[in-house]
């Protein structure tokens, strides 16, 4: 991404030649070689040097892109934590700050669906469970009533299941949900809230 567009330094130079009079004292401002044009050049350079420098800070600025500010993005989100470390890819690492950014101050469905999202995950979201509707449907989940309107179920397509138990169940008791997710969802949710995962 960039802020200014790319141009040469002839482009440039040409730019600047447009702010200088048009008479005869300045009428080399275009003439290759001319003392005037190389004076129009070397201008150009810098100006092209300072565009190059912004467009840089400019990536550096965004998590999606930065490469030598990755250090200072992570201190400044708080990795790591015991849900991420600063280890891994730079890609990893860049996904792992925009986790953490997108992390402040969760409270919706929606923002969780996005958080997920950013890991490649497609979940549903849903509050509060009504423990008191028979016959209950299964899947089904075991929760105290008190707890119960305070919980939050975060459902994952059953291909994000990890092998073994329990898949060979025709309901899902309890399920481990993969593991970054789940810390990440226990971090940031509400603190007064609950979080189940279950697989649809």
């Amino acid at each position: 991404m960039t802020i200014f567009n790319e141009i040469t330094q002839t482009q440039q130079a040409n730019i600047l030649s447009q702010y200088v009079r048009d008479d005869r004292l300045h009428q080399a401002k275009n003439k290759d070689n001319s003392n005037l044009r190389k004076i129009l050049l070397g201008l150009a350079s810098e100006f092209v040097r300072f565009r190059d420098k912004a467009n840089l800070i400019y990536d550096e600025y965004n998590p999606k892109s930065t490469t030598d500010f990755i250090t200072e993005w992570e201190t400044q989100v708080g990795i790591p934590d015991d849900c991420f470390s600063n280890t891994g890819t730079l890609e990893e690492r860049r996904t792992n700050i925009l986790l953490k950014l997108a992390g402040i101050n969760t409270t919706t469905a929606e923002q969780f669906k996005n958080i997920a999202s950013i890991l490649g995950y497609n979940i549903s979201v849903s509050t509060g469970i009504d423990t008191s509707v028979f016959p209950l449907q299964l899947p089904f989940i075991l929760i105290d009533q008190v707890e119960a309107p305070f919980t939050i179920v975060i459902t994952l397509p059953a291909s994000e299941q990890a092998d073994g138990l329990p898949l060979e169940l025709p309901f899902t008791l309890t399920s481990e949900a993969p593991e970054i997710l789940q810390c990440l969802f226990n971090k940031i949710k509400p603190a007064h809230c609950n979080i189940i995962f279950r697989y649809s």
